[in-house]
């Protein structure tokens, strides 16, 4: 295995259990869809105050993190009580 590959599979390992558990932890919040969206805002925030982020670059990792919480916002919408 290649080290791109290896970095690849890595991230992706990452991605999935992080996104696992922001969903494990929404479902357990008060308001999960509401949960989610203060989560986003932060992680969007934080983008924001990166200074390594810049341009071409900012947009694949914004993209990213948008990505990243979509899987919980759907899990957490079936949780919203009526």
């Amino acid at each position: 295995m290649s080290e791109i590959d290896e970095i690849s599979a890595r991230l992706t390992a990452m991605e999935t259990v992080v996104g696992q558990l922001i969903t494990h932890l929404a479902v357990r919040a008060d308001d999960p869809a509401q949960w989610v969206t203060t989560r986003r805002v932060l992680a969007v925030h934080a983008l924001d105050h990166h200074r390594a982020a810049q341009g071409a670059q900012r947009a694949r990792v914004l993209a990213a993190i948008l990505g990243l919480f979509d899987q919980a916002e759907t899990v957490a919408a079936d949780y919203v009580q009526p």
